[in-house]
């Protein structure tokens, strides 16, 4: 790649107004492969050492600061990972990757773009995921369901091989079906595109017909289910139903999807005025459901990224992206619903996943 022809021929960046500006070129997955010597400067690294790295390895939230410059078509401020020192960064989009120019955010004379701004965006996007969901679900359910027919023998007789390589299919195009499904879910609860339709139901019976409704992830493992209501809990309570559904719904999954073993013990009570004091909720009637694994552990770093999948995406437990987007769902469900959630998890003890929303 000719880097110095690419800069020139970059319209959105001057570039003999440019050289005093840190030049970075990425490849659509971020890899660096060609800085200037401000950029060295800068990120205080070398060229070599930059050449060899992830541009999320130098800034915060790389991803998702990249795409929604390039959207926006206007510069952002962005944070370097570990250090108080912020830049404001323009983004070029080239065949193979993006240009990016970084230049001190105190001097600039940009208008970087606000939380405002980053939420309409964020809101456009998921609008147009969610617009295009059949024609994301359609094509898969099409290779999930002849998959399925032929492995049943449906399609006639097979080889050996070629039933394994049907099996693989269906595997695979079931797990991407989950994926989109869970990306999808996420895309709704952010876009707020409905309020909570309030229902008096039983909290109680709700959470026991989920965990009989996922025995399916449950079947064949040594679990074990305790459900444990604290004396004088009111179980009737007045929300919206199929949110709570929802939020039990993913916890459930999140955890049995992680585990071979070991008992959950769901916890129902009213929690006291310290407790919803220390979270920041008014005072009033709440209700507290803790759903406890004891074989579900997880470290500082797993807890630190556990709702938010766009930052874990730019960490080493990337392998975990689909639990952030569903426990990223949980959170927004929760807050529309008034509430709290929030994990805990004690080395060689427990994880727990609490929520506590109004009771009416």
């Amino acid at each position: 790649m000719n880097f110095k022809k690419i800069l020139f021929k970059t319209n959105s960046i001057d570039a003999e107004k440019a050289l005093p500006d840190a030049i970075v070129f990425t490849e659509k997955d971020g890899k660096i492969q060609w800085v200037n010597d401000v950029a060295a400067e800068i990120f205080e690294t070398s060229k070599m050492h930059l050449m060899t790295s992830n541009i999320s390895d130098i800034i915060e939230n790389a991803n998702a600061m990249i795409t929604n410059v390039t959207i926006m078509h206007k510069p952002a401020i962005v944070k370097l990972k570990d250090k108080e020192q912020y830049y404001d960064m323009t983004v070029r989009e080239i065949e193979d990757g993006y240009v990016l120019d970084f230049r001190d955010a105190e001097g600039s004379s940009y208008n970087s773009y606000n939380q405002e701004d980053e939420g309409e965006v964020n809101r456009e996007k998921n609008n147009f995921l969610l617009k295009l969901s059949n024609d994301l679900k359609s094509p898969i359910q099409s290779i999930v369901g002849f998959s399925q027919a032929m492995a049943d023998g449906l399609g006639g007789s097979m080889s050996e091989q070629q039933a394994k390589y049907i099996k693989i299919i269906n595997k695979s195009s079931t797990e991407l079906m989950y994926f989109i499904a869970k990306l999808l879910e996420l895309s709704q609860t952010e876009s707020q595109l409905s309020s909570p339709d309030k229902k008096t139901f039983d909290l109680a019976s709700v959470i026991n017909s989920l965990i009989k409704f996922n025995e399916h992830l449950y079947t064949g493992k040594d679990i074990k289910f305790t459900i444990n209501i604290q004396e004088g809990f009111k179980k009737n309570i007045l929300t919206d139903a199929e949110m709570f559904k929802n939020i039990i719904q993913n916890i459930l999954e999140v955890i049995l999807k992680s585990v071979e073993m070991g008992e959950i013990v769901v916890d129902l009570s009213n929690p006291d005025d310290d407790l919803i004091a220390s979270k920041n909720l008014k005072p009033g009637l709440y209700a507290k459901i803790s759903v406890s694994s004891s074989s579900m552990l997880l470290s500082e770093n797993e807890l630190d990224c556990l709702f938010d999948p766009y930052k874990i995406v730019d960490t080493t437990n990337r392998k975990n992206v689909l639990r952030a987007i569903t426990l990223a769902s949980v959170k927004n469900l929760v807050q529309a619903l008034g509430g709290v959630v929030w994990v805990e998890s004690q080395i060689l003890k427990s994880t727990s996943f609490n929520v506590i929303i109004p009771e009416q």
